[in-house]
Formats: structure tokens, C-alpha cells, sequence
């Protein structure tokens, strides 16, 4: 629900509206087009397994690192 005006903390005036010369009308862009170099299946399901190995092995280290003697 929008808050009244006695509630608002600040108020909002809007600029004026200035009308643009001929010059400085939207220039033209290239038509988009599809990145045809994106990642496929198979790369993705490598990063995918690399992924789950990396994390794999942090969780190994974090729970034998504390138990490796410091070797004083």
C-alpha cells in the first residue's frame, strides 16, 4: 500500500522535458545475433564432475587436516 504525502520523507520533482535536436536521434545498432560459442553438454557435465571432485577433496581436508601430526 503507497504511503500518503504527509507520510513521505522527501518529495520528487521531475525535470523538464527537453526536446532533443535532429542531430542527436537514436543511432542505428547492428542486429543482435546468437553467440554460437557457448558451453555444450559434454563440457559442461566435465565441469560439472571436476566440480564435485574439487569439493570432494576440501571436505577430505577439512576432516583429516586437523588430525596430521605438525611435526614439532
Amino acid at each position: 500500500m503507497p504511503r500518503s504525502e504527509g507520510q513521505s520523507d522527501f518529495s520528487v520533482e521531475r525535470p523538464a522535458e527537453v526536446a532533443l535536436p535532429a542531430s542527436a536521434q537514436p543511432v542505428g545498432l547492428p542486429d543482435a545475433r546468437a553467440i554460437a560459442a557457448q558451453a555444450g553438454a559434454l563440457t559442461s557435465r566435465w565441469v560439472m564432475r571436476a566440480t564435485w571432485l574439487m569439493l570432494f577433496a576440501l571436505a577430505v581436508l577439512c576432516l583429516v587436516g586437523p588430525h596430521i601430526p605438525a611435526g614439532e
